[in-house]
């Protein structure tokens, strides 16, 4: 495995775990995510608004299934694991940044699924 897919890799597992947990609170299994101090981390209110709907889907279990996705391409060592990877960003950065813009407020879970995105991304955009 080249270095950039190990890094995808464990890049991907990060975002898979964040989303679990996101997933978790938007399925109601989970009451209450702990957050980072500060009055703009408001992960709670973020995950369970209407906001945080796709097709009037939880974008949670959306993402553990993009981030599958990803992993197993990596996995296969498929040329098309960099779009892919790059496809994930774009998304959680539009995610994040689209609700920063309109409300001022940030969810520290999504922020680490962004996080592991552009990880996962600029490691596989390097290797050859």
């Amino acid at each position: 495995m080249r270095s950039g897919d190990k890094t995808a890799t464990v890049a991907s597992l990060l975002a898979l775990a964040s989303l679990g947990v996101i997933s978790a609170r938007q399925l109601g299994a989970l009451g209450h995510l702990p957050d980072l101090p500060g009055e703009v981390f408001q992960s709670d209110e973020l995950t369970t608004s209407e906001d945080s709907k796709v097709l009037g889907l939880p974008d949670g279990p959306l993402g553990l299934g993009s981030f599958g996705l990803t992993l197993l391409l990596v996995s296969r060592g498929s040329d098309l694991t960099k779009y892919k990877a790059a496809f994930d960003l774009l998304y959680a950065l539009s995610r994040s940044g689209g609700t920063y813009l309109k409300k001022q407020q940030l969810c520290g879970w999504c922020l680490v699924a962004l996080g592991a995105s552009a990880v996962s991304t600029a490691a596989l955009w390097r290797q050859e």
